[in-house]
């Protein structure tokens, strides 16, 4: 057993409501408030230190939980109880490193989302974003107890098995020996919503912040352009004019394509794909990847899937609730995976080990992360070997008052300049490299 092993001795929950400055639209989904839950974990370890830790996850009911029989309110009180429930249920776990400890919440996960008499289950990608919280948390005191930076300690110092337990393939594998030397800029992705503004004349419509003024004024050249999938021409139509916007602002761009399960199947995104080529050739040049084309629950025949990744990699996001199932979407044909600190640095950390073992590709995105969970997500992107280099960062374009302490204490990385931010590098004990408050 690792010296730095710990057992949690208290959690304490909090959680408060993000307003965003004007909607975020995703598939038809309006996005204008989300809850931050943010949880203290305290631990002990050899020799009685102690520490306490910090974990922020977004609760996104309209991502993680878009359909249900309660309403938006009463699915994001369902995610609040979930939080302090999972909380509650790590004190006293340990000794152990973070990983085993997740594995002994994820393993109790789904009996969790099911037991709720007269109520609808919770889904998994929704647990997974109350789980976060807590895993964050023992990964910052864990750290911070052993007075060493996190990504210092996923080497056989410190955890106490290697991946085997995950997938044969991983055996002989511990997450630090993947992990790169902490980056020292981060380019910014920009997200274009569904009702987004593309020029001037379009912001003067409905108030927003052009694309073009944001991509001038901060020298962005990486987006990420969100698609209704009600219908591939228009779809297609909207691709090109971001391109063609963006390009007059700034130059040339890279394109990611999101369409948040919007095509009812993967003949229609190869329809888009098609109608793009044709139309906008230029901008259909520009794409790196297509996450998440159809419903999280589809299963597309996997020579669908082939014909979609050989036009363009195509990454599973809502889809990937599981990192058991991490070998299935390498048969199926995926690309890879989306992986987000909302989540748990945990999952993060073996999806992105299977990825580098496995050849798949792994991009790191964020849900309009703020404060901690910001730092989070850019810390983990710092860190990991990525397909795409890109810090997915739209808090700023919807939130950017959400900020304001974290600009304080980090203000590098939330003031974009010539298209990047610089994460956090302080060599201070815990997860963030950043201090806490």
């Amino acid at each position: 057993m690792p010296v730095t092993d710990v057992t949690v001795s208290a959690t304490a929950v909090r959680f408060r409501t993000v307003r965003l400055d004007h909607p975020f639209v995703i598939s038809g989904r309006p996005i204008d408030a989300f809850t931050v839950a943010e949880v203290d974990a305290t631990v002990t370890g050899a020799g009685g230190r102690t520490a306490t830790g910090t974990g922020a996850t977004v609760l996104s009911v309209p991502w993680a939980w878009p359909e249900s029989t309660l309403d938006p309110a009463g699915r994001d009180a369902v995610l609040r109880a979930l939080t302090e429930e999972l909380a509650a249920a790590v004190v006293g776990l340990g000794p152990a490193d973070p990983v085993e400890l997740w594995r002994h919440l994820e393993a109790g996960l789904a009996a969790r989302l099911r037991a709720r008499t007269g109520r609808p289950p919770v889904p998994r990608l929704a647990g997974h974003l109350a789980l976060g919280a807590v895993d964050n948390a023992v990964h910052d005191a864990w750290a911070r107890a052993a007075g060493l930076p996190a990504t210092a300690m996923y080497g056989p110092d410190h955890l106490a098995r290697d991946l085997g337990w995950l997938d044969a393939s991983l055996a002989g594998h511990l997450p630090g020996a993947h992990l790169v030397a902490p980056a020292a800029h981060l380019p910014v992705q920009h997200v274009v919503g569904l009702g987004d503004p593309l020029t001037d004349d379009d912001a003067r419509e409905n108030g927003a912040r052009s694309l073009t003024a944001w991509l001038a004024a901060e020298g962005i050249r990486s987006l990420k352009v969100k698609v209704a999938g009600a219908d591939p021409a228009d779809d297609a139509r909207r691709v090109a004019a971001v391109h063609a916007a963006a390009a007059s602002a700034v130059g040339p761009v890279e394109i990611s394509l999101d369409p948040n399960e919007g095509y009812a199947d993967l003949g229609a995104a190869l329809e888009m794909l098609d109608a793009l080529a044709a139309d906008a050739p230029e901008a259909a040049a520009s794409l790196t990847y297509l996450e998440q084309p159809v419903p999280r629950d589809a299963e597309p025949d996997p020579a669908a899937v082939r014909r979609l990744t050989a036009r363009v990699p195509a990454l599973l996001d809502e889809a990937f609730t599981d990192v058991a199932a991490l070998p299935a979407v390498r048969e199926q044909g995926w690309s890879g995976v989306v992986v987000k600190a909302a989540k748990g640095q945990t999952p993060a950390l073996l999806a992105h080990t299977y990825a580098q073992v496995n050849g798949l590709a792994v991009t790191v995105q964020d849900l309009t992360a703020v404060g901690l969970a910001l730092a989070h997500s850019a810390r983990l992107a710092a860190s990991l070997r990525r397909t795409w280099d890109h810090l997915e960062y739209n808090s700023r374009q919807y939130a950017p008052a959400a900020n304001a302490d974290l600009a304080a204490r980090a203000p590098d990385l939330v003031a974009v300049g010539d298209g990047r931010v610089r994460p956090p590098h302080a060599r201070v004990p815990g997860l963030y490299q950043l201090e806490h408050a």
